[in-house]
């Protein structure tokens, strides 16, 4: 555990410098990002401390904020789970949330959906937290005049735009004229001086399109400053051919390595290789999930808990019976096809909630 956990500490800290870095263009997201990399070491000393009293405490958190969103895409993970719709934590719960977070020695909170901007809470309790960097996932078709000057006063939070590729990729996922709604923002962004991220799914589609210097150009003269490659996950039923075979996972995790040393601007692939942490990082061992009704669960796209955050704290709840089971069983969780050892061995997963 402390071997996976030492590693991701350490990619987590190079990132957020080079982040810092490539951000030297904006001088009000340079000066956010300095203070987070200031906040790092104390952070990883407080994990550090609470691992040796037995709480693994991670320095990712990604947040489902809303089960509500204006799109529905074909395939999104969030609505093919189906998950039962549980109320929200309420905006006090959600303020607490962060603070304990913040005092664990979490780093970064990645905020999705649903479509976050939808969720008054979480970004008004994350907008307080200047010392943990934000990555709010969105379709980006609400990014008024309002939000971009909500981005624009917290610079420690980041605006990742989701997109498939090209033009027809994107809409046939998301809806008619979505590229066209995503690429105006894109430019409002750039105009505004805001740098923003992208999200793409990669598929068997997809991959030739996505994964080239032609591709990342484009989007970096538009002012991309983060692409963030995630391997599809078949949650719709019959969806299996759009898996990535082997040899591409290995494509995309180079290709997002050797563009990071081309590019001003931070690729990740996300899992991604997981080899050298031996194997999966969620379940508290890099990052964990809250869902929108505040379960914690191991990752997105393993819907199980047994812990719920509307009544503990998050210290306790990463002390879940559940989480333990998943990082003592670790060895028995191989990835198989599509991006995910968790999703690819849910039955293993159903038998420890239930153990």
């Amino acid at each position: 555990m402390s071997i996976a956990r030492d590693l991701f500490t350490g990619d987590i800290r190079v990132s957020v410098k080079t982040a810092a870095n490539v951000l030297a263009m904006y001088p009000a997201s340079a000066a956010a990002l300095t203070k987070i990399v200031k906040n790092l070491q104390n952070a990883e000393g407080r994990r550090v401390k609470l691992s040796d009293e037995g709480v693994n405490v991670p320095p990712l958190v990604i947040i489902s904020t809303t089960e509500v969103c204006n799109l529905s895409c074909n395939g999104c993970y969030a609505c093919e789970q189906g998950r039962k719709v549980g109320e929200a934590l309420d905006a006090t719960r959600v303020s607490e949330v962060l603070d304990e977070a913040s005092e664990l020695g979490v780093n970064i909170v990645m905020l999705a959906g649903g479509e976050p901007l939808l969720s008054k809470h979480w970004l008004e309790a994350m907008s307080k937290h200047n010392e943990l960097l934000g990555l709010v996932f969105t379709n980006g078709t609400l990014l008024d005049e309002s939000r971009l000057g909500w981005f624009a006063e917290h610079r420690h939070i980041i605006p990742v735009l989701s997109i498939e590729g090209n033009a027809a990729q994107t809409d046939a996922r998301r809806g008619a004229g979505i590229h066209a709604k995503v690429n105006q923002a894109m430019e409002v962004l750039r105009s505004s001086g805001i740098p923003f991220g992208l999200s793409i799914t990669v598929t068997r589609q997809n991959i030739n399109d996505v994964l080239t210097d032609d591709f990342s150009r484009e989007y970096l003269e538009k002012g991309c400053r983060l692409f963030v490659y995630v391997e599809y996950v078949p949650v719709e039923p019959g969806t299996e051919q759009l898996l990535l075979p082997k040899a591409d996972k290995k494509r995309l995790s180079d290709f997002a390595v050797q563009s990071e040393k081309k590019h001003a601007a931070i690729f990740v692939a996300f899992p991604g290789d997981e080899e050298p942490y031996g194997g999966c990082l969620a379940a508290g061992r890099g990052f964990v999930h809250i869902s929108a009704s505040g379960a914690l669960e191991p990752c997105p796209f393993a819907p199980f808990s047994d812990v719920n955050l509307k009544n503990t704290t998050l210290k306790d709840a990463l002390n879940s019976a559940l989480l333990a089971r998943v990082r003592e069983n670790h060895h028995l969780l191989v990835e198989g096809e599509g991006g995910c050892a968790l999703w690819h061995n849910r039955e293993l997963l159903t038998e420890l909630v239930q153990y």
